[in-house]
């Protein structure tokens, strides 16, 4: 009987991963000790016979110890120089080793090509070792994803379907695994939705039911349930990622039964960090009881850091510094009593004890339970009924991707102090309406408060609550030292730490073991910390902002070096030292409210009457913020004269083909831009366009590096199109340092099409990496129905890209653009992908678009498509998805234009989904250039 496909390209696999076993024994093995024989026997004949030097005396030869030194440099270098060989090929070397030079561009090759290769080997070791084809081919596409490497898995897909049984349906099921590790949970679950259960089950249960899950409709959770139900057949990581999702979703009791099939195996069955999430699974699906409060007790919750993601569980002990400094501020109430579960009540009465004396408050005689509850999953807690909260810190970590830990519990009363959202996914619409029924927020950061103001939630600035940590610490000047005292470097990357001229002791605030740590025990590692920050440090120097706050609330020197600056976290919180007026309005002021905040608390104060005084205490710092979030911004204009470089770049113009034809009235006008990296590329885009365009187009091409010959020679391939070439060659936008690494400065210059096209009222952009498969025409017939532009909502949200763009800024900037932006535009839009635009020019005129506009890429490093989302916002007609078609992420049956957006394009070396109409029109392309030359 014949082999099947299969077997056939089974046993060519195993043969090829033999073949590599023996080449690496022989490239690593024989060839590395031939290669020692060699050094020591150039060595030998090279160097006079000297005497062993006895095993006592190993420095009596100096010259022998220079030439073992010599022999070893040798042998590295021979080392390296084949490595670079195996890897790079023989092309990427010199002959001779001692002609070869490692430098930074060959170590970043061999780096990248090694680790393709890699990932790239898993399909062939593991059909080599007997594996199924079909299992192969799945985790080569999650060992590719995970290396960074996803177009590279989107070639191996199409490369590999045409040799496999069922290769259209593990193509399907691969591109979902790619999808997936975007994130992209929804265009996933397209790839997975009608794939057989079984089939799923078996390739990729849990990619399969997280996509189900975040689906949520009723036919993709009952897929999910089947799933469930093939238990037996998972192994323990597969039951344990199972039962967190499942969990974390609503489903306990399927996630029970998971966690007692995974509970249920052999000991050697279960991996330690399986073992770990376990237990950590167990406190939700198997809760042992806890007292509650009692009759008459006040309940007050204690912001715990466990939850379902053990991953995402926190493993910083400066999370627990925040949960001190909160104790701490409840603490200075001396008459109140505390109970609780996990030692909560006794660490309380310690706190009490600690609290400086000068900081006691009177009243607050009450009785308070206290309940450990987790920050990002106090859904599945048992909170009882009527219980406080004051809400604080970083939010939120999500719990498998799936979602976050807002709104809290039914039960929960929150009260938002030093609150921080660093994810804008948190805030989905019942979040929001979440938030303005129990606001205002009292934000850690700038950042925060405008977010939520243009969110429609009134919000105010408070600062970080661990500047009050200090409460329960002796003054540091009364501390007994340690010695003389040494630099604190905490958690410092090595360049940093270089910097520091003193002595240092290094140190860090992350531990696997705070994963596992008890509320309790984590806030008493706290304590012992900033003890030793007392006890042991002159001053330091961090880039964890809950190390260099709490530092500074001691009264220590701290200087905060964080990767940047202009980080979300950080708006209002640099340059602060312990006699600063503004770190002293931050701490004082904190304490005021949560003063106030406790006393009602312990008051009994019913929650509708504590919300109304919350909203009168908070008033006028929410009017403080709003007027901040309201100031205008006003811009420098442009490096370069807009109105000369306008004109100049008119009057340059070079007009080739028929453009006396032109009828104004029916021709389309079309706009591309490029440099000489995309000249090959230019013809085969406007042959797509020109094969389907039902009337006459006129093409503007913005152009750089670009020869007189150049131009002529592209017009002569397309004699039938009036064509106008704008040289942009010496226009100078400023430091772009948002510019994508596939793309160059070329794409800026469309921004200043408006100014440049007078005459012009309207036209189509195309990116050149696009395929043209509609009618152009009836594309740029798009009614825009007053709105500047048309184009479509790509996968990022609006406020996330001001978010990300400021990262690298200075602080004063990021802050200035996140601000103006949120005021600009209201919580949230999708951002535009502006790969294929519909432009009204006249209306940009109007706006005067590049003069207020255009200055936003010198200022803050933007790029064009930032500058077009900071323009128009929601203020747009989106485009149907087929007019800038993503073969990257999705099928589209009837595309209009297709848009080969990223990384990965049509005409590299590697397949790329639907690239064949690229290769189609550049085959018509190679027609018309074989026309010409007859």
């Amino acid at each position: 009987m014949p082999d099947s496909p299969d077997q056939t390209l089974a046993a060519t696999a195993a043969q090829a991963a033999r073949r590599l076993v023996r080449g690496a024994g022989r490239a690593l093995g024989d060839d590395a000790s031939a290669d020692e024989e060699a050094d020591r026997g150039a060595t030998s004949a090279t160097e006079p016979a000297a005497e062993q030097p006895h095993e006592s005396d190993p420095e009596s030869d100096p010259g022998r110890q220079d030439a073992q030194l010599s022999r070893q440099a040798n042998r590295h270098a021979r080392v390296q120089w084949r490595l670079t060989q195996a890897v790079l090929g023989r092309d990427a070397v010199p002959e001779s080793h001692l002609d070869f030079e490692v430098d930074p561009a060959t170590l970043t090759r061999i780096a990248a090509t090694a680790k393709r290769a890699r990932a790239m080997a898993v399909f062939g070791d593991l059909v080599a070792t007997g594996v199924d084809v079909r299992r192969a081919h799945a985790e080569t596409v999650r060992s590719l994803c995970a290396s960074g490497l996803r177009p590279v898995a989107r070639a191996f897909l199409l490369g590999v379907e045409p040799g496999l049984v069922d290769g259209a349906l593990l193509t399907e099921l691969g591109q979902g695994l790619v999808l997936f590790s975007m994130a992209e949970y929804d265009l996933a679950w397209r790839e997975f939705a009608d794939v057989e259960p079984a089939t799923l089950a078996d390739l990729v249960p849990v990619e399969a039911v997280t996509c189900a899950l975040a689906d949520g409709s009723p036919a993709a959770l009952a897929i999910a349930r089947t799933l469930a139900g093939s238990a037996e057949a998972y192994d323990v990581t597969t039951l344990v990622e199972l039962a967190g999702r499942f969990l974390s979703t609503g489903h306990e009791e399927l996630a029970r039964e998971l966690v007692d099939e995974a509970a249920g195996r052999d000991a050697d069955e279960v991996s330690e960090r399986d073992a770990l999430a376990l237990r950590s699974l167990r406190r939700w699906t198997h809760p042992e009881a806890v007292a509650g409060p009692a009759p008459g007790q006040i309940s007050l919750g204690v912001m715990d850091y466990h939850q379902p993601d053990f991953d995402r569980a926190s493993r910083n002990v400066g999370d627990y510094v925040q949960t001190l400094a909160m104790l701490g501020n409840l603490a200075r109430f001396r008459e109140t009593t505390f109970t609780g579960a996990d030692e909560l009540g006794d660490l309380l009465g310690e706190l009490q004890q600690r609290v400086l004396p000068e900081l006691h408050l009177p009243g607050g005689r009450a009785d308070v339970h206290l309940t450990p509850i987790s920050r990002d999953f106090s859904s599945g807690d048992p909170v009882p009924e009527h219980t406080w909260m004051i809400a604080f810190g970083w939010h939120m970590h999500s719990t498998f991707r799936l979602g976050f830990g807002l709104p809290y519990h039914p039960n929960l009363h929150p009260v938002f102090v030093s609150f921080h959202i660093n994810r804008v996914n948190v805030l989905t619409p019942e979040t929001i309406d979440y938030l303005r029924a129990h606001g205002p927020i009292g934000c850690r950061d700038w950042t925060t408060v405008d977010l939520l103001l243009s969110a429609g939630v009134d919000a105010f600035f408070t600062g970080c609550l661990t500047t009050t940590v200090n409460a329960v610490f002796p003054p540091t000047e009364t501390v007994d030292r340690e010695g003389d005292g040494v630099v604190g470097a905490v958690d410092l990357p090595p360049a940093a730490l270089r910097a520091i001229k003193a002595p240092t002791e290094v140190a860090t605030h992350a531990g696997a073991e705070f994963r596992e740590a008890s509320l309790v025990s984590g806030t008493r590692a706290a304590i012992e910390l900033l003890e030793s920050y007392q006890r042991r440090y002159t001053r330091v120097v961090t880039s964890r902002l809950h190390s260099y706050l709490p530092a500074t609330s001691l009264g220590l020197r701290a200087k905060f070096r964080p990767p940047f600056l202009g980080d979300v976290r950080f708006d209002g919180l640099l340059e602060m030292t312990p006699q600063k007026p503004e770190f002293a309005a931050i701490r004082d002021g904190i304490r005021e409210l949560l003063a106030r905040v406790h006393e009602l608390i312990l008051a009994g104060t019913a929650p509708a009457d504590f919300y109304a005084e919350w909203r009168r205490l908070t008033a006028d710092r929410v009017a403080e913020a709003r007027a901040r979030f309201e100031q205008p911004v006003v811009l420098e204009a442009t490096g370069f004269d807009q109105a000369a470089t306008t004109r100049r770049l008119r009057e340059g113009a070079v007009r080739l083909g028929p453009h006396d034809t032109v009828d104004a009235d029916r021709i389309t006008d079309v706009a591309m831009s490029l440099d000489r990296n995309f000249l090959d590329r230019l013809p085969v885009t406007v042959e797509s366009m020109l094969s389907n365009a039902s009337g006459p187009v006129r093409l503007w091409v913005t152009a750089r590096g670009l020869t007189d010959e150049d131009l002529r020679n592209f017009s002569a391939l397309f004699p039938e199109l009036p064509v106008t070439f704008l040289r942009f060659d010496d226009v100078d936008y400023g430091e772009i340092t948002r510019m994508l690494g596939h793309i160059s400065v070329a794409t800026m210059d469309r921004l200043l099409l408006p100014e440049v096209l007078v005459d012009l009222d309207r036209i189509t952009y195309l990116d050149i990496d696009t395929v043209t498969e509609g009618d152009v025409c009836e594309l740029a017939a798009t009614d825009l129905a007053g709105h500047p532009l048309a184009g479509r909502p790509g996968r990022q949200s609006g406020a996330t890209l001001w978010r990300l763009a400021g990262d690298k800024l200075a602080p004063e900037l990021a802050s200035e653009l996140r601000r103006s932006m949120s005021a600009r535009h209201a919580f949230d839009f999708a951002a535009l992908n502006a790969g294929v635009l519909v432009l009204d020019l006249a209306r940009m005129r109007a706006d005067e678009f590049v003069a207020r506009f255009l200055p936003m890429a010198g200022r803050y490093g933007l790029n064009d498509q930032d500058i077009l989302n900071a323009y128009a916002g929601a203020d747009r007609v989106e485009l149907e998805p087929r007019w800038n078609a993503l073969p990257l992420i999705e099928h589209l049956a009837d595309p209009g234009v297709i848009h080969y957006a990223g990384v990965g394009k049509p005409w590299d070396v590697e397949l790329v989904p639907q690239g064949e109409h690229w290769q189609r029109y550049e085959r018509q392309v190679a027609q018309r250039a074989e026309g010409l030359a007859r």
